[in-house]
């Protein structure tokens, strides 16, 4: 049998086209070393050739098993998962304002059905097509954010930008843009650690300028841990991080002194919130006294004397959850967000694609940091910011820039067996 005859038959039985064309060039390959070194000792070409085909084995055996082990996948837990709680939350919100509310309901089916789709487009997309524009998303990024710095819309305190009238979003939007702008960059032979702390640190203040902290803080963390889980010097990444560091606690010590009365006071009221009670520490106390007053079950449609206010649908959904279904279902959801995170950081462990890999870190750390801070200080854990809970929380913005996490990770999920035989 000739290698044409031998590839053809091969790949009869695999049903990717993208696998397929892997597939026969590492065949191809192997078949034509093998036939080099029977030449080497002492065959016809011809004869080279059969021997090196026949030491291969039985085509469609090896068709069937290339088909089985390098097609593209789909991670149905995740998938499933994600599926489940983006109607989790859109059957829970549709109870909870089935008394009639300010809240449009229609508008939140719409953001959510939006985001599925979308995040199903991004499953099936080939995420390596963006490795090569990380600095042009970086760029994007850029004037994304100076783009608020000329905004007149302003809510509590921050630039808004309108989105073809469907939705006002804050800075937030350009996070999944500097995603894939440090995916791409981080994997270019000109990158190293000194170039990505000035990066950093020009669109980390076109960040602040924004004048939103969570998005500062939801960027840093997500440099923070891509730039680590890169190739770069671990070395100098922990020096560079020293200083940075250091000069920021610095800059925020000598701040201090400027500090009005009512922002100490609201650091004061996390720490005893029963001293300020009329004021910074109502809402601590709020929260906590609805928390302790669900119960192991919950009230469930009792909610006549339940405030539905904005904040209880975004920032404190948790406590919402709590209040409705009882500390026995928000520990179901708690428990479902730490599958979800397990799930992430094992698909993380079986890309070998670096690019992949990055994205990944990349999307676990702004999953787990909503994750981990929405319920932190809706338990009063950590400090009140206003930060949305994933798939739970009131918002268009929230919901499809989970939906990009979701679809980016699935989709190198499905790419992972193809890089392996690229490599």
């Amino acid at each position: 049998m000739r290698s044409n005859q031998f590839l053809d038959e091969v790949s009869s039985y695999i049903r990717s086209k993208e696998a397929k064309k892997y597939i026969e060039a590492e065949l191809k390959n192997h078949l034509t070393q093998t036939k080099i070194e029977w030449i080497k000792k002492g065959y016809q070409e011809d004869e080279a050739e059969e021997m090196a085909v026949r030491n291969m084995g039985n085509p469609s055996d090896i068709g069937m098993k290339m088909d089985k082990l390098h097609r593209p996948k789909i991670d149905w837990k995740l998938m499933s998962m994600f599926l489940f709680m983006s109607v989790a939350g859109l059957f829970l919100f549709s109870f909870l304002l089935k008394g009639g509310h300010t809240f449009s309901v229609q508008k939140h089916v719409f953001s959510v059905t939006g985001s599925v789709i979308f995040a199903c487009l991004l499953l099936f997309f080939d995420y390596r097509k963006l490795q090569r524009w990380g600095w042009v998303f970086f760029m994007m990024g850029c004037l994304i954010l100076i783009q608020f710095q000329y905004s007149h819309v302003y809510v509590f305190g921050r630039p808004q930008m309108n989105i073809m009238g469907f939705m006002s979003v804050d800075s937030l939007i350009a996070l999944p843009i500097f995603l894939l702008a440090w995916a791409g960059m981080l994997q270019s032979k000109k990158m190293n650690v000194y170039l990505a702390a000035f990066l950093y640190i020009c669109s980390v203040y076109l960040f602040m300028n924004t004048i939103n902290v969570q998005a500062v803080g939801l960027y840093t963390l997500m440099v923070s841990v891509m730039v680590w889980r890169s190739g770069l010097s671990k070395k100098k990444i922990l020096i560079t991080a020293g200083v940075l560091l250091t000069t920021c606690v610095s800059v925020l010590l000598i701040s201090l002194k400027n500090i009005r009365a009512y922002q100490f006071e609201r650091i004061l009221a996390f720490v005893s919130p029963e001293k300020y009670s009329e004021t910074s520490g109502y809402t601590y106390m709020k929260l906590e006294r609805l928390i302790a007053d669900a119960g192991w079950f919950g009230h469930g449609g009792s909610l006549e004397a339940f405030d539905l206010s904005t904040d209880m649908m975004t920032d404190f959904i948790f406590v919402t959850i709590t209040y409705t279904l009882g500390w026995a279902g928000s520990l179901l959801i708690g428990l479902l967000f730490l599958w979800m995170i397990w799930r992430i950081s094992h698909i993380f462990k079986t890309v070998k694609d670096p690019f992949g890999k990055i994205l990944i870190s990349g999307c676990f750390a702004i999953f787990t940091a909503q994750v981990t801070i929405s319920i932190g200080m809706s338990l009063g854990l950590l400090p009140i910011i206003s930060l949305s809970l994933p798939f739970m929380s009131y918002g268009a913005l929230s919901a499809m820039i989970n939906a990009f996490l979701f679809g980016l990770i699935l989709s190198v999920y499905h790419k992972k067996d193809l890089i392996r035989i690229k490599a």
